[in-house]
């Protein structure tokens, strides 16, 4: 399993425990870390990550069966995986569209996580702290999140993936855990707007200077970039929910 999968996995609190397993996988889930067809660890194993008692991982996995997060697939083979289709699920179907001051509130967070993970990872591109594997991938997730050819949930995943990887290569693992917690909530809200075609077209080019920022290891136009995407975000938000009140 992947190492920054792996951190996902780490003890959660006393109280409402299992609860907090179905937001803690759940968004793993929204931030597209576990994809569609991806097998979850044993019960056993997820209980002693989380470091709780095993019917707590089974309740927890309960609810997120009832909610088509996950599925359970009998005999040679099989175990506990997340199912396909999964956005449509109700988990995030079912997601109500924000208010604009609520959207205005995660977008300031937004600008502060995601911005200062841009930062520090063209900063560390700028150090040649990054190796040519990551700064190609880094690239190929780009090139993805554009695509217009895709469904709606290959897009939204695509999309957070890439978020979520520049958060990685920041090296803070409090920014990749704040990030994946942004994108499993774009995930609930961006169902409402358009198709992936028209999102695709404006994504695409803030996503490229974004990461041209990040390789070319300029923290200060990396961090601008990003704020820029993110307001175009909120500026499509806001125009969806006054079409539809």
């Amino acid at each position: 399993m992947r190492k920054a999968l792996n951190s996902a996995f780490s003890p959660v609190g006393e109280t409402g425990v299992s609860e907090a397993i179905v937001r803690r996988i759940g968004e793993l889930i929204g931030s597209g870390e576990l994809r569609p067809g991806d097998r979850l660890p044993p019960e056993v194993e997820l209980a002693d990550s989380f470091q709780v008692a095993p019917m707590t991982v089974r309740t927890a996995l309960q609810v997120l069966r009832e909610n088509q997060l996950i599925e359970s697939r009998r005999g040679r083979g099989g175990g506990t995986f997340v199912r396909t289709g999964v956005v449509d699920a109700p988990y995030f179907r079912d997601a109500e569209l924000p208010s604009v001051e609520e959207f205005e509130d995660f977008t300031v967070w937004r600008m502060a996580v995601s911005g200062e993970a841009c930062a520090r990872a063209a900063e560390r591109f700028a150090a040649d702290e990054v190796a040519d594997m990551d700064r190609q991938r880094l690239l190929d997730l780009a090139e993805a999140s554009h695509r217009s050819d895709v469904s709606v949930e290959v897009f939204r995943l695509a999309d957070a993936d890439l978020h979520r990887y520049m958060a990685e290569l920041s090296g803070s693992s409090r920014l990749l855990e704040a990030e994946r917690s942004i994108q499993a909530y774009l995930t609930r809200t961006l169902r409402h707007m358009p198709k992936p075609v028209d999102a695709s077209s404006l994504s695409g080019q803030a996503h490229s200077a974004l990461v041209a920022a990040i390789v070319a290891g300029h923290p200060a136009v990396a961090r601008a970039e990003l704020k820029t995407h993110v307001r175009s975000t909120l500026d499509v938000m806001v125009g969806v929910h006054y079409l539809r009140h």
